[in-house]
């Protein structure tokens, strides 16, 4: 056979092989001439051979079959291992597809033991091959974790070609850690922590270091840990308080992520705040609650730190809301006893379907917020009558203030809403801490009007009328008809209708300081009695030319009640309150002509301890007036007699005062009340003239100090003589 011949189905053989052809020339006889020719035919067909491995390689490559590049890489040093696929090259894709092919790792590593491989190569989002390799965690797709060696001895490879390559970040800032401690196999992460130069806190563009992105996957049902997330929070140098671009705190990451033992170490931070809520207005107990883990609220509640319950977030939603919402039941469970505002606001939200929810799981209506009101309060500040009407439903508790005193019926009152007060009335709301002049300015009344509060077995009805009109429904004029339990009580502003002769057997005009008390029959056959009261205690004018204490004109003071005879439980003869007239401020309906009665002897004290002040200020004044003309003001002497007698005087009023009002409770308190309230009635009393008179022996106490100071020498006043 020719030397040509059989160099020719040398080339054939080794082509369909695809075998590297190997010639030796001692093959052929010793010649010169033949062995050149045979060399270039050798170099002619390697170069024709390396041209079509390279092909293959591309080929290869676009394939995808890292089996068939692993065979042509194993040639020989002649490829072009920086062939690009999509723009990027053989060992980019290698990596790439590290995951999900098993021989594209041996083709990684047989291309880093190339001294001409490029890593430095970055891809369209400036990821290095460092990024991805370490980015993908075998023990999700190997059982074992089998590729985690070979994937640590490719990263030190590129290491040793590359040390830059450790801490490049891509063009989202994030370096290969970032990468490793979201994605990467926990052992790799690992690695790249312990090596020298490692940026551990580096931070991404959306603020978060390595650990974030750690905490930011949830892990599987059964799991308590991630390995990553705790071989970085046990790394030396490891930032634990830090928050990302949208205000997240690792301890917000960690317990939506359900990241429990990340979560107790971070919770044994004696300096973790626990309350920091994202631009959102999230906290940590808020991402728990929504992603419905159950054992991370359980343990942020069960912390030594303060978890603030009642955050809510920027459109106002609290953690139960979401619990709710979410119908994570057993969320709602371990947060119904804690908080305090989530019923209130969805009220003031006017979300009737989550206050039924809310209420359906057992939240106490009672309940009230920092602010000392309830729901109830809530529905009436924010005029919800559909809501305020379902609390009513669920509530006797309606009376109670917040920490301004508000309850509401007053808030009702104040805004104006009659549907809501009569809502409230009907119910039963006490209108007791209610004044009259809150009635009249809630209803924009002049003094012409009046109100009358009705009561019927604790149901209350309101209604106004001008006072002109009291004739066509003032039973102490025509005569009370028999009513069951109905109780009215009419307020007014002024005493008008006892001036007109409205109210039956009332004294027109009354005498100043005098107390009027009175009874009379209402109705011809003895059944029915009206019984009054009045004042006008004062004015006092005394002649202004020797000076005095001047008291103005005051507005008088009336009550009356009317009664009728009946029979209570046991059929034994009673007397029945009816109906009340009253200008006193108190609008809360008596139980009976007792309880009034004292309502305007608290009225009558009022009265007297406001003339005391008076004449306190007068004598203040003339104290100032006497040291200013240092003693020289003699007529001062004839103003304080003047004073004396009028404390006198005093005296001799309240006094009589006293023994009228003892005189009246005892004979109606006996006669038609059974002996109900009189002891309320005297202790009254007792206390009025032993305030008033304290007071007014403290005057005359002042009086003789003044007189004692004006008989001094003047000189007692200028200096010594």
């Amino acid at each position: 056979m020719s030397p040509l011949v059989y160099l020719c189905n040398q080339a054939r053989t080794c082509k369909e092989s695809f075998a590297p052809l190997n010639l030796s020339v001692s093959e052929f006889p010793p010649n010169s001439y033949r062995t050149r020719g045979i060399q270039r035919w050798k170099e002619h067909l390697g170069a024709e051979r390396s041209e079509e491995n390279n092909e293959n390689l591309r080929v290869a490559l676009g394939k995808k079959d890292y089996e068939q590049i692993s065979h042509l890489l194993s040639w020989g040093e002649s490829l072009n291992v920086d062939i690009r696929h999509d723009g990027c090259p053989l060992i980019f894709w290698a990596i790439h597809d590290s995951a999900i092919h098993d021989s594209a790792l041996d083709v990684v590593e047989t291309l880093l033991k190339r001294d001409n491989i490029d890593v430095d190569f970055t891809d369209d989002n400036g990821r290095t091959l460092m990024s991805w390799i370490v980015s993908f965690n075998s023990s999700h797709e190997v059982v074992g974790g089998f590729r985690d060696p070979a994937q640590r001895r490719i990263a030190g490879l590129l290491y040793q070609k590359s040390n830059s390559l450790l801490n490049h970040p891509d063009k989202d800032g994030r370096t290969p850690l970032s990468w490793a401690a979201e994605k990467g196999d926990p052992y790799v992460v690992k690695w790249l922590l312990d090596q020298p130069g490692i940026e551990l806190n580096s931070k991404c563009k959306s603020g978060r270091t390595p650990l974030f992105w750690a905490l930011s996957n949830c892990l599987p049902f059964g799991s308590l840990s991630d390995l990553r997330v705790r071989y970085l929070l046990e790394t030396p140098g490891i930032e634990k308080h830090s928050w990302d671009n949208k205000g997240r705190t690792l301890l917000s990451w960690a317990a939506g992520s359900a990241q429990e033992q990340a979560v107790d170490y971070l919770l044994a931070d004696d300096n973790i705040d626990v309350n920091v809520a994202d631009d959102d207005g999230w906290t940590p107990l808020t991402w728990a609650t929504m992603e419905g883990k159950e054992r991370i609220v359980e343990r942020l509640l069960a912390s030594k730190h303060r978890v603030d319950v009642n955050l809510a977030d920027k459109k106002g939603q609290t953690p139960l809301f979401w619990a709710v919402q979410e119908k994570h039941h057993l969320i709602v469970d371990m947060l119904l006893s804690r908080d305090l505002v989530t019923l209130c606001s969805a009220v003031r939200n006017g979300d009737l379907a989550m206050v039924k929810s809310l209420v359906g799981a057992g939240y106490d209506v009672k309940r009230t917020n920092l602010l000392n009101q309830t729901p109830l309060h809530s529905a009436i500040l924010s005029g919800n009558y559909e809501i305020a009407e379902f609390l009513l439903s669920r509530t006797t508790a309606i009376n109670g203030g917040d920490n301004e005193g508000m309850t509401p019926l007053r808030s009702a009152i104040q805004q104006r809403r009659v549907d809501l007060v009569a809502l409230l009335l009907k119910h039963s709301a006490e209108t007791k801490e209610i004044k009259l002049y809150e009635w009249f300015e809630g209803y924009n009344l002049t003094g012409s009007f009046y109100v009358c509060l009705t009561e019927n077995g604790g149901e209350k009805t309101l209604s106004v009328a001008r006072v002109n009109e009291i004739a066509s429904s003032n039973e102490a004029i025509q005569g009370p008809q028999n009513r069951s339990s109905e109780r009215r009580f009419f307020l007014f502003k002024n005493s008008l209708p006892w001036q007109k002769g409205l109210i039956r057997d009332s004294i027109e005009i009354l005498q100043p300081n005098k107390l009027h008390l009175s009874e009379s029959v209402c109705a011809g056959d003895g059944k029915h009695f009206v019984l009054s009261a009045a004042i006008l205690l004062f004015p006092w004018h005394p002649d202004q030319k020797l000076g005095g204490l001047l008291i103005p004109d005051k507005e008088e003071c009336r009550i009356t009640w009317t009664i009728r005879r009946g029979v209570d439980a046991r059929s034994e003869p009673v007397w029945v309150p009816l109906d009340f007239f009253s200008t006193l401020q108190n609008s809360g309906t008596p139980e009976d002509g007792a309880e009034l009665f004292t309502q305007f002897l608290d009225d009558l004290e009022r009265r007297w301890l406001g003339v005391c002040d008076l004449a306190e200020e007068h004598l203040s004044n003339c104290r100032l007036e006497q040291l200013e003309h240092k003693g020289s003001n003699l007529t001062l002497i004839d103003c304080l007699a003047v004073d004396a007698r009028q404390w006198a005087e005093f005296r001799k009023i309240l006094k009589g005062h006293a023994q009228d009002a003892r005189s009246f409770a005892q004979k109606y308190c006996q006669r038609y009340n059974g002996g109900r309230g009189l002891e309320r009635i005297r202790e009254s009393i007792d206390r009025i003239e032993k305030r008033v008179n304290e007071r007014i022996h403290n005057l005359d106490q002042t009086v003789r100090d003044l007189l004692q100071l004006i008989s001094l020498p003047t000189c007692a006043f200028a200096g010594p003589c």
